[in-house]
């Protein structure tokens, strides 16, 4: 019995898709991912602009028959869940079309979970719960640490900008004390008539 329990709990957790990626989008492109998805699969995803421009992305789902499923414009991150009604061929649409000059990195995770048969056991469909409530903790976790490679790198820039505006006042604020200093120098000075 307990071998037959670890097997289902294996195939449960390989019946699970989960797709994640990051790349690179030109200006004014759009790049198109296709995935065949059955009727009744639970559909879930989530993407973030992590780097490029004002980090924003125009970004929709179309199903098999160009149906818009899901839609987002000008936005640096999203997240989107649905069931699929039809099977064939999805689009997961992403456009940086109002971009001319900056190349964004995009990070998009994708997770397909297989669809639920009447003919499953309660036990079965607890460990498919189970599954899926632990594939929504990995992907939840992948997209804190997107969020805070993100902030971190903000800081860091911010932390750069002050430490080089210090240099620079300290460096304006000694070549006015240097200029002072000369400058009274000259209202001491004995000027002597010949």
């Amino acid at each position: 019995m307990r071998r037959f329990c670890t097997s289902v709990c294996l195939l449960l957790i390989v019946l699970q898709s989960v797709h994640s990626l990051s790349w690179n989008i030109e200006p004014t492109t759009t790049d198109i991912f296709y995935e065949e998805i059955k009727t009744g699969s639970k559909i879930s995803g989530s993407f973030h602009v992590s780097s490029g421009g004002m980090l924003d992305i125009d970004f929709k789902v179309l199903s098999p028959s160009n149906e818009e499923l899901y839609s987002v414009q000008k936005n640096n991150e999203a997240k989107f869940a649905f069931t699929a009604e039809e099977s064939g061929v999805f689009q997961f649409i992403f456009a940086n079309t109002m971009s001319t000059l900056t190349v964004k990195t995009v990070t998009f995770s994708l997770s397909i979970g297989e669809t639920r048969g009447p003919d499953r056991s309660p036990f079965e469909n607890a460990v498919a719960k189970i599954s899926e409530g632990l594939d929504g903790i990995e992907q939840e976790q992948k997209y804190m640490r997107l969020r805070e490679r993100a902030h971190r790198s903000t800081s860091e820039s911010t932390n750069s900008r002050v430490l080089w505006w210090s240099v620079l006042e300290a460096l304006i604020l000694l070549l006015i004390s240097v200029f002072q200093v000369f400058y009274l120098r000259t209202f001491f000075e004995v000027k002597r008539g010949v």
